[in-house]
């Protein structure tokens, strides 16, 4: 079984316009919602590759329906724990004319305590050797950020494999569960060791990422976007990834879709080079769509990414 856990998702409210200026009367063309959070995009993806796959989290009551009509809708299991008031909402302002996206993101509230003890409960009662879990996405305001290494240490416990795809403080401390697998871009690793963010060498990005080891960090996967991605394993091995051709239409979710496809490869007990491919796959079939990817246009990606070991 794969549990992924997203505790601040989001409904992301999609609006494209022709044009849009800051401090003007702007007029929209069409607007939307879709559900949202790193964890469920995981989730969505796992379910459309016929994974056995449960959705858990935290969720606010009054704006449930959005995700359990969708959930029902593509029969994704769940076993969210409800908060009063609303799952906050992102909105994003898309520019179709010059291909550019604004966001505004919400906080969220500040949710009971009692109820991150309930996860992690359901979690020890439930979790058997050999399951996966992702814990994916930013936290809710007042949660600890040692949430993701107590979440960690149960998986541990009970020998699941844990992947963990956050940042910031919360990252720094689910280090210490010594997660099987994380997936930072370069300004995220920049943002976990405190550098500069700018252009690093192979080299450099090399010693980063034995830094990241260090800290608990196993086997890490540091996305490159449209370069493809690298993949330095607990070995000390290091693989090449590539990418799959064609027209990006919505890069939203692709990073959790490249989580996604990768956790499919575990749970398949494919080798390292299929599991790959299927993460960079996942990733760019998500990229290459409106949504999420579908599991037949994921399939159609994996044979195009070369892996070449360095």
């Amino acid at each position: 079984m794969i549990y992924t856990i997203t505790l601040n998702p989001a409904l992301d409210h999609i609006i494209e316009t022709s044009g849009f200026n800051i401090g003007e009367t702007n007029y929209y063309n069409k607007d939307y919602v879709v559900i949202g959070g790193k964890g469920i995009n995981v989730s969505i993806i796992l379910n459309n590759l016929k994974a056995n796959v449960l959705s858990t989290g935290l969720m606010g009551k009054a704006n449930q329906h959005h995700f359990i009509d969708k959930f029902n809708e593509l029969h994704v299991k769940t076993h969210f724990f409800f908060y009063n008031g609303d799952t906050r909402t992102n909105f994003k302002i898309k520019n179709l004319n010059l291909k550019q996206e604004t966001e505004i993101n919400g906080r969220g509230i500040e949710v009971d305590l009692e109820l991150l003890t309930k996860i992690k409960t359901y979690l020890a009662s439930n979790l058997d050797a050999g399951d996966i879990v992702v814990a994916a996405g930013s936290i809710p305001k007042g949660t600890p950020t040692t949430i993701y290494q107590e979440i960690g240490e149960i998986a541990a416990e009970k020998q699941a494999v844990f992947i963990l795809d956050t940042s910031k403080e919360q990252m720094l401390e689910g280090l210490k569960s010594r997660p099987y697998l994380i997936k930072p871009n370069i300004e995220e690793i920049c943002e976990i060791l405190d550098l500069p963010f700018k252009e690093y060498s192979f080299e450099e990005t090399k010693i980063m990422v034995d830094k990241l080891k260090k800290l608990g960090a196993r086997n890490v996967l540091v996305s490159q976007g449209s370069q493809g991605s690298i993949f330095f394993d607990e070995n000390g091995d290091i693989y090449k990834v590539g990418v799959a051709k064609g027209t990006l239409v919505n890069s939203v979710g692709s990073g959790d879709s490249m989580i996604a496809g990768f956790t499919y490869g575990l749970y398949k007990q494919f080798d390292l080079k299929t599991t790959l491919q299927y993460g960079a796959a996942s990733g760019a079939a998500t990229a290459f769509t409106q949504w999420l990817a579908e599991r037949s246009d994921i399939e159609k990606l994996v044979k195009e990414i070369s892996v070449e070991k360095l």
